[in-house]
């Protein structure tokens, strides 16, 4: 398991658009295509990074749109180990 918690993929879009290119999240959000809202709620971790979005980004920055699900995913998966103790699985060998 991961001992260090990863950035939301939110701040790492914060930090390049608004803090990096001085975009405000209005402006940020019509470059992207999308509602300030919608923005906003991903630059303040409460929505995760979908594969839409994944392609938006992609095409702003000229990267990969795999680069932003990974990210996606490596917070989600390191959510989720957080809660591990708590998930209970019966193995298949011991469940017949």
């Amino acid at each position: 398991m991961s001992m260090y918690e990863p950035l939301h993929p939110g701040l790492v879009v914060k930090e390049t658009l608004i803090d990096g290119a001085g975009l405000s999240v209005t402006e940020a959000a019509e470059h992207l295509g999308v509602t300030r809202t919608t923005l906003s709620r991903l630059l303040n971790g409460h929505t995760a990074i979908s594969p839409e979005m994944a392609l938006r980004l992609s095409k702003l920055f000229g990267t990969s749109i795999e680069m932003w699900v990974n990210l996606q995913a490596q917070y989600d998966v390191w959510l989720i180990q957080q809660r591990e103790d708590e998930i209970d699985v019966q193995p298949l060998d011991k469940a017949a």
